[in-house]
């Protein structure tokens, strides 16, 4: 039934190629993509029946960043402050390629992610990753504390010297800041340990209460500064863990979140709209709020989070060498430190963007371009195995929190804004955060069992 409906919403995308108005076609596309979202979200919700889960947070980003314009123009409103908008450079048809192409691929990634769930739910799970269970939670408390504590320091120094640059001279001042590969990798220790510390103490509510909250304000704090994208995936992440083991949430407290979120919204708009600004100036970061409080929070975050698909349109129109998948492989060169700039080729092979024309716009990575970039037109076709990706990450997730193994699930769920964040970035820059901070933590692991063991000895 899944496949069958997902053929026939690909076909009915075919058929928007021959309409030449722009607003027509916007009309029918926006429908078209929005059924394709309404059935991914029905087959999704059928895994945990939870709407807060790992495959519908993704799916709902993929969306937004790739489809978030198409609202807009088929409503026919104006966009909001932050936007790139694609057909000011380029030619319809190139516009019409790149959504079909998107559609295609967001088709067969959900295909991948279903294919693979039910699979493991048939056979049974992978026997590798049915271990781990003798780590308690007071030993997920201690690997936290041990990253957090690792982390911190480092974590201090990035945020408050982009804090002071900021306010000496706005957002692009931050980008002046230099900080080494290997400083930001270590201090990436302070988010996997707060993963950990919020499992860790899942079992003595206030205290994981405390460390969430505490953190959110935390990254609230530092996204004044203007960089939001990181903060955000992992907030996103971290919710989804928080909401498993501490709170569970009710249908009526996730609608309510739901207009809480529309004021994160005001915060994330004026937040864009201040980090413009050149000098701090309290009278007009005021008018910035002010303006920010009255647009149309929605429109103005679906301007600017759509303008990702400008990635795919400038990809596509550029046509850049096919990569063959190497962009994939060899990025996991990136986890031996860059000493004597060996692996700077691997980077120049990542970074796919420094391969096609941007038209002097600054924009970010996009996972669907990646796919075009690799494969160019049959790029939609490996989305399916990256589906398979998603999708095992998915059941994991669902298999060890059912175990109560609380390690591998800490290992899988720190995934989530790794891959939140490749959405709008590459996926070569998940390895060397995600081997270094779970290698790490395996060797913890090992020295905790070591210790545990010669104890024994000792006591017989």
């Amino acid at each position: 039934m899944l496949l069958i409906s997902e053929i026939i919403i690909s076909f009915l995308g075919l058929l928007t190629f021959p309409i030449k108005g722009e607003q027509a076609w916007f009309i029918a596309f926006f429908i078209i993509s929005l059924l394709q979202l309404i059935l991914h979200i029905f087959y999704l919700y059928n895994f945990e029946k939870k709407i807060i889960s790992f495959p519908i947070f993704f799916i709902l980003l993929s969306y937004v960043f790739n489809f978030g314009h198409l609202p807009i123009k088929a409503f026919g409103k104006d966009f909001g402050k932050n936007v790139l908008f694609p057909l000011w450079y380029i030619k319809f048809d190139i516009y019409k390629k790149s959504a079909f192409f998107t559609l295609l691929s967001q088709m067969m990634l959900v295909l991948g992610i279903i294919f693979i769930y039910r699979f493991l739910e048939k056979k049974g799970n992978v026997s590798f990753f049915n271990k781990g269970k003798s780590i308690s939670l007071k030993k997920i408390k201690i690997i936290g504390l041990i990253c957090v504590c690792i982390g911190i320091l480092p974590t201090l120094y990035i945020d408050v010297s982009k804090f002071l640059l900021f306010m000496q001279g706005g957002y692009l001042n931050t980008f002046n800041l230099q900080v080494h590969d290997f400083v930001e990798t270590v201090a990436d220790f302070f988010n996997f340990g707060i993963f950990a510390l919020v499992i860790g103490f899942s079992n003595e509510k206030r205290k994981a209460n405390i460390i969430f909250f505490v953190t959110v304000v935390y990254k609230v704090v530092m996204m004044s500064c203007g960089g939001r994208g990181e903060a955000i995936v992992f907030l996103l992440g971290l919710f989804i863990v928080w909401e498993k083991y501490v709170v569970h949430l009710s249908k009526k407290q996730i609608i309510a979140l739901c207009f809480i979120g529309y004021a994160g919204l005001v915060l994330l708009n004026f937040i864009a709209n201040a980090r413009n600004i050149t000098s701090f100036n309290m009278k007009e970061i005021f008018d910035i709020f002010v303006y920010s409080l009255s647009n149309n929070q929605l429109i103005a975050t679906l301007s600017e989070f759509g303008s990702t698909f400008a990635t795919v349109c400038f990809t596509i129109k550029s046509n850049p060498s096919q990569a063959y998948g190497l962009n994939y492989i060899l990025p996991i060169l990136l986890v031996i430190p860059n000493i004597g700039g060996f692996n700077s080729g691997v980077v120049d092979k990542m970074i796919f963007t420094k391969h096609i024309y941007t038209y002097k716009q600054p924009i970010g990575g996009s996972y669907i371009a990646e796919l075009f970039y690799s494969y160019h037109w049959f790029g939609w076709l490996f989305a399916f195995v990256l589906g398979i990706l998603i999708g095992f990450i998915a059941y994991q997730l669902v298999y060890q929190n059912k175990h109560k193994n609380y390690f591998l699930y800490l290992l899988f769920a720190y995934t989530m804004p790794l891959l939140f964040f490749w959405i709008r970035g590459y996926f070569g820059a998940v390895y060397r955060t995600y081997i270094w901070h779970c290698g790490f933590t395996l060797i913890i692991v090992f020295f905790m069992k070591y210790y545990q063991t010669k104890k024994k000895g000792l006591v017989k």
